[in-house]
């Protein structure tokens, strides 16, 4: 899907992005660096994006800088910012591309509603762990959770990804209202496990601290910790993860159900007044 970018002019007559369109990076000879040889002729917006995953899928985006990127390629700031563009355009570049992985690795020979979102569910959660730092930027931030700033004839891939998935849930036989509360409910599932997993949240990740502490609890004083003290602190990412879907996976046949019904029942009411 490709984002075509609309220009209207200022006062002054000069060019502007329209409104909600990120502005197309300017055009003309990359700043005159001194350590460009030493570079090599390679750098452009793909090799410099392509670091900047490599870096992603095993630290924070945080981490990430101009000025770090700048060192690895032995060039100056400015023509990482001529490549890329800003700051803003650098991480969603990286994001742009963890939503490109996703896409690809969509199924779409489910043979059924439960089968195909169970499929989608866990390609999210198995990208989404790879990518340490994106995982946790979603966790924490709202910019570039769907929408990217994408640069001309590049594909914004979190929308594409967006309305795959949602379109997965209309076909379910979900209403509207059903299937935008399930894709929202679905992906804070996803982002809170892949989290609590390449942050290591997951009490198996601590079992032995965790036990140490509630097996000498007073069973009559705290009754439910001591209850569950053995299996919680058994819990580990894929375990919660696989647990969570079942969950809302059973919860969404309940509301198809309940949205077949009220259909039926539209149509009952619509032939009595016809």
């Amino acid at each position: 899907m490709n984002t075509n970018r609309k220009l209207k002019s200022s006062s002054s007559g000069a060019p502007v992005a329209a409104p909600g369109v990120a502005p197309a990076r300017r055009r003309g000879r990359p700043p005159k660096d001194t350590r460009s040889e030493q570079a090599g002729n390679g750098l452009s917006r793909e090799t410099i994006i392509e670091r900047a995953v490599e870096i992603a899928r095993s630290e924070t985006l945080e981490e990430l800088s101009m000025m770090r990127l700048a060192r690895e390629f032995g060039v100056t700031p400015a023509l990482i910012h001529y490549y890329v563009g800003n700051h803003d355009d650098l991480l969603s570049g990286v994001i742009n591309r963890y939503f490109r992985e996703r896409a690809e690795k969509f199924s779409s020979g489910a043979k059924n509603w439960r089968a195909d979102i169970e499929s989608i569910a866990r390609t999210t959660y198995e990208v989404m762990s790879s990518y340490q730092g994106v995982a946790s930027y979603i966790a924490s931030h709202n910019r570039f959770r769907v929408f990217q700033n994408v640069a001309p004839g590049e594909s914004d891939y979190g929308l594409i990804v967006f309305d795959r998935t949602a379109d997965a849930l209309r076909r379910a036989g979900l209403s509207p209202s059903q299937a935008g509360m399930a894709f929202h409910l679905l992906m804070q599932h996803i982002v809170a496990c892949a989290n609590a997993k390449v942050r290591r949240q997951l009490p198996a990740s601590h079992r032995s601290f965790i036990h140490s502490r509630l097996v000498v609890l007073d069973p009559v004083t705290f009754p439910g910790a001591t209850y569950i003290a053995e299996a919680f602190s058994e819990i580990d990412a894929e375990t919660a993860f696989e647990s969570g879907l079942v969950m809302l996976l059973d919860g969404l046949a309940t509301w198809r159900r309940a949205a077949a019904q009220e259909k039926q029942a539209g149509k009952v009411r619509a032939a009595r007044t016809a």
